[in-house]
């Protein structure tokens, strides 16, 4: 018997990868100090920061993927493509954490590296507020983790790619440092994994598994 194509099922491991990326949000937060860097930090930091000029206009445009305008737009897509549980999970996970990252940086303050570095690059970044977390990292992976549980196998990639560019994208730019763009993706895999939890993904990978298990736990 197959699963009807508009079955969804509820994932209880998105429960544990939900814990997970609030346990990593809270963990990296604890080892964050106010005004130093540590030696693996700064070495991750510069190898990314210290990359040439000239990759700029192929980072910046790819690094708004983790903006917040980007969430109206790929909700609006989903609606277009009529794709109506994508698209409340995107824009329910996407607002829900960009808000709690600007909470999280009065919990956990650190300055932006140029605040912390004496040599950091900027590269049209502010100075004066605060790093962690990074909200960019934070939306780009909620996205991620949304998308790549509704597209089609094929499509997978591109927005797991973009997560990792966004926030390499961040270090290059001298907007962030490791520790700021970690604990942002953990807490975007926090609300993505809820958002696929309470709203459910797409039954039909587990037909083709042939899961009794998963076809089970489907609901129409």
């Amino acid at each position: 018997m197959r699963v009807p194509t508009d079955a969804i099922r509820r994932r209880r491991s998105d429960l544990v990868w939900a814990g997970g990326g609030l346990g990593g949000l809270v963990l990296a937060g604890s080892v964050v100090e106010p005004e130093t860097v540590t030696a693996f930090e700064l070495a991750v930091f510069r190898a990314c920061n210290d990359a040439p000029d000239f990759l700029y206009p192929v980072v910046w445009p790819l690094m708004q993927y983790g903006t917040f305008i980007t969430i109206p737009i790929a909700t609006i897509v989903a609606l277009l493509a009529r794709r109506t549980r994508l698209a409340v999970e995107m824009a329910a996970a996407g607002v829900a954490v960009y808000q709690v990252a600007k909470l999280a940086k009065d919990a956990f303050p650190r300055g932006r590296p140029g605040a912390v570095l004496a040599d950091a690059h900027l590269r049209g970044v502010p100075v004066g507020e605060q790093g962690f977390p990074s909200g960019h990292a934070a939306v780009s992976a909620a996205l991620a983790f949304i998308l790549f549980a509704h597209l089609p196998r094929r499509w997978r990639w591109a927005p797991l790619a973009l997560a990792v560019v966004v926030p390499a994208g961040r270090m290059y730019v001298g907007a962030h440092l490791p520790l700021d763009v970690v604990g942002g993706a953990c807490l975007g895999i926090a609300a993505g994994a809820l958002a696929t939890f309470i709203g459910g993904v797409p039954a039909r990978d587990a037909d083709r598994s042939g899961s009794d298990d998963a076809r089970d736990r489907a609901v129409a």
